[in-house]
């Protein structure tokens, strides 16, 4: 599986640029709405002794407004528009053979952003020949907003996947959110709940 895996991202994945659509999703039972959408770019391919290295660009526009009454965006509440590089890593375990790693930003240019120190564990990596999959779990917690100037502990756990549709990149994002106890680190499903985020190379 190895060298498959590391054939399908390097034909299929490095050097592609992909675009999400316009993803809409609300938080604080209706409270606040937030509005997202970028550009994402892989790159610096380096393979390593037991397995490969890349990073992931982005070029985000996301706005999360304040919601009056009716429902209506009034304010911005939180403005994390910017370009992030997210570093991932992977290494084959000469114990179990399995493809294990992580992922983290290394840098932003996003104000006031919420991913500095945040780390996820990269597990469950699968690959058929046509569709790469893994899960991401987000290590500790790191914080969502609730209004301006507060926000709350939270964590995501992510299912992520990369496929080609007619011979096009489009990699699939699917989070779940939960709310954290930050002293005991224990977690219950959020009441937010975040849409699919699919982004496909045009």
């Amino acid at each position: 599986m190895k060298d498959e895996i590391i054939q399908f991202i390097r034909q299929n994945i490095i050097g592609k640029t992909l675009f999400t659509d316009e993803v809409v999703y609300k938080l604080e039972n209706g409270t606040l709405e937030g509005v997202y959408s970028d550009k994402m770019m892989f790159s610096d391919w380096m393979q390593t002794e037991n397995g490969f290295k890349f990073n992931m660009t982005t070029v985000t526009q996301e706005l999360v407004y304040n919601l009056d009454g009716k429902g209506m965006r009034t304010t911005i509440a939180k403005d994390y528009t910017g370009t992030s590089v997210f570093r991932y890593e992977l290494a084959f375990r000469k114990s179990t053979n399995q493809l294990t790693g992580y992922m983290r930003c290394i840098s932003t240019t996003v104000q006031h952003q919420t991913m500095e120190a945040v780390v996820c564990g990269i597990s469950g990596v699968t690959f058929d020949g046509k569709e790469l999959k893994w899960q991401e779990k987000q290590l500790l917690y790191r914080d969502n907003p609730v209004e301006a100037d507060k926000y709350k502990p939270v964590a995501f756990d992510s299912k992520v996947c990369f496929y080609l549709d007619n011979g096009k990149a489009v990699f699939e994002y699917l989070p779940t959110l939960w709310d954290v106890d930050p002293d005991t680190l224990e977690r219950s499903l959020s009441k937010d709940d975040y849409p699919p985020y699919i982004s496909r190379e045009k």
